[in-house]
């Protein structure tokens, strides 16, 4: 049905736009973890791991050919408008914009403190955040609306950790993938968020086409 495609459609853009792999087999073993995380990773009827990031975490620890680089989609202003552009329509067919706004801007002024504190340049700082990968995993994959909390301040609590985190492990641990760890490791946080504050879950039913 055309409800259950939307998923699996942006599952499959998540991954192609930014896995990377020297042999198909690789994508194929991330796109069955994607899929398979849904219903694996569970509480209720709800999946709590983002299904393009599960699938790129499994492919980066199983595989030896997988990888994700962060400056791939360059650092140019024309790529923040298109994917603002293009992640706008769907963020206000699904309501999400809240939590893109948290992580962005928390994500923004910790680096803002850092750089002031370093004493570098403002084009170091922008730099840094104009980054397409960035931009991407923002506004399509911290998005997902079937698998971050249900209520508005559970959204907003989570963006911001997720945005702490990457802060910490790229600045302090070097690791160049760290949106995409943060979301793992934090995902499981969407659990207790739900439980603390109740809201109903999105149904794509909700989404008029």
């Amino acid at each position: 049905p055309p409800l259950a495609i939307r998923s699996a459609l942006i599952t499959a853009l998540g991954l192609s736009l930014l896995l990377r792999a020297d042999d198909w087999t690789t994508m194929a073993l991330a796109g069955f973890v994607a899929i398979a995380s849904k219903f694996v990773f569970k509480v209720g009827d709800k999946h709590f791991f983002n299904p393009a990031n599960a699938g790129i975490i499994c492919a980066l620890l199983l595989t030896p050919d997988a990888w994700v680089s962060p400056g791939q989609w360059g650092d140019d202003w024309w790529y923040g408008l298109l994917f603002a552009g293009t992640g706008g329509m769907i963020l206000k067919r699904v309501g999400r914009w809240d939590t893109t706004a948290a992580f962005l801007l928390t994500y923004a002024f910790m680096e803002a403190i850092r750089n002031i504190m370093l004493g570098w340049t403002w084009d170091v700082y922008w730099h840094r955040l104009m980054s397409g990968s960035l931009l991407l995993f923002a506004l399509f994959m911290v998005t997902d609306p079937r698998s971050i909390p249900n209520a508005q301040i559970g959204r907003l609590i989570w963006a911001m950790c997720i945005a702490i985190l990457t802060f910490i492990l790229r600045n302090y641990f070097f690791v160049s993938t760290a949106v995409f760890w943060a979301l793992f490791t934090l995902a499981p946080l969407t659990i207790l968020l739900d439980i603390l504050w109740k809201a109903p879950r999105f149904s794509w039913g909700m989404v008029r086409s």
